[in-house]
This record gives C-alpha cells, structure tokens and sequence, in this order.
C-alpha cells in the first residue's frame, strides 16, 4: 500500500512524506496532478493525500481522471483555500476527510490515524476483490457437466440423487465431484458451498 502525497508546496510534501515515512507507510510525492498521471501504476492501491488547488487541475479534477479510468482510490484533500462548496463537493466524491493547511503537529497526527484507517479499508477491499475474482475464475475452469454437478452439490443433492437424475453412475460423479474439489481449491462440501453462495451474493 502507497500514499501518494501531491501538492505543489514542497515544504508541505517533504513534511507529510516524513511524517508517513516515519510510521513506516510507503510514500510518492508528486508535485502536479499532471505528474501523478503520467506515472500512475494501475496495480498499486494506494490513498491519495492531494491538495485542492494547483497549478495544472485541482485534486478534485485529479481525482475524477483517476476514477475515469474505472479505479476507485480513496483520497484525502488538503486545502488552504477551502470554502463549504468545495468540502460539500470533495465528501460526495467520496473524500475520507477534508484538511485546511496550516497543518499543525496534532493535525498531522490525526491525519496519519486517518490515512492508516484508509490503509486497512482499501487493502480489506482490494482482498475481497482478489478473492473473488478467483472464485469466478476456479468456477470458470469447470466443465460444463462439472458445473451441474457442483450445482446439485450446492443445492444439498446426494451422490446417488445426483446419479439418478443425470443419468450417470455414481462412480461417474463422485470423479467429477473429486476434480470438482480439487478446481475449487477446497477440502469439503461446506467449504464449497460457502465460497459458491459468497461468489453467488457479490455478483447479484
């Protein structure tokens, strides 16, 4: 995880880099919205810590760039020339807090809490996210005959229920359910229900 502090005062970067770096969070400093852009890396969640007005385009506008590309990255906007339009604006895009500069020494301490709580929500988010896209992939990697039958598992279906209505011998299913188990990466038929009904509900 990577805070990306972008700010055009220098002595503001260098001190919110040093005040994360010391806690022992990953810092980038950019200077321009234009900046951060240019070598945004898709695979990195991180936060945003981005002052409001700047010379190339606003944190807001970076923000709205940034989620154009279809990513969502919390952020928090610093402002020296912050006005109740603007903060009203910055929390409906879904800004974790709005900070006016000057920053003093408690400021910057409640920012930090602030910035680790955004921290463990987006790599909280950013797991379940991984987790389910391997669910859908391990579903994908089924066969269709496989499918059906992890279908009827999940429903409750016995193997000699499953035998029957398919059509098919019992020790015919219970391959399929063992390569079933095994594509699935799961050891019983609670855990495969669990993971099938969780892929099921996130999906609808």
């Amino acid at each position: 995880m990577v805070v990306f502090v972008i700010d055009d005062d220098e002595g503001m970067r260098r001190s919110l880099s040093f005040v994360l770096s010391k806690a022992g969070i990953e810092t980038r400093c950019f200077s321009s919205g234009s900046q951060v852009l240019q070598q945004w890396d898709d695979e990195t969640p991180g936060c945003l810590v981005v002052d409001f007005l700047m010379p190339d385009m606003t944190g807001l506008q970076l923000v709205e760039e940034i989620r154009s590309r279809g990513l969502f990255t919390p952020f928090i906007l610093v402002t020296g020339h912050g006005t109740v339009t603007m903060a009203v604006q910055a929390m409906k895009m879904g800004a974790v807090t709005v900070v006016e500069k000057p920053f003093h020494h408690e400021h910057l301490l409640d920012l930090l809490e602030t910035v680790r709580a955004t921290i463990d929500q987006t790599r909280l988010k950013h797991q379940l996210v991984s987790e389910e896209e391997c669910v859908i992939d391990r579903i994908n990697s089924l066969t269709s005959r496989e499918s059906e039958i992890m279908e009827l598992v999940v429903r409750g279906d016995l193997t000699k229920q499953i035998a029957k209505q398919l059509g098919i011998s019992t020790k015919t299913v219970e391959v399929h359910r063992s390569n079933i188990t095994k594509k699935m990466g799961v050891h019983s038929v609670a855990q495969l229900v669990k993971i099938v009904i969780s892929a099921k509900m996130r999906s609808n």
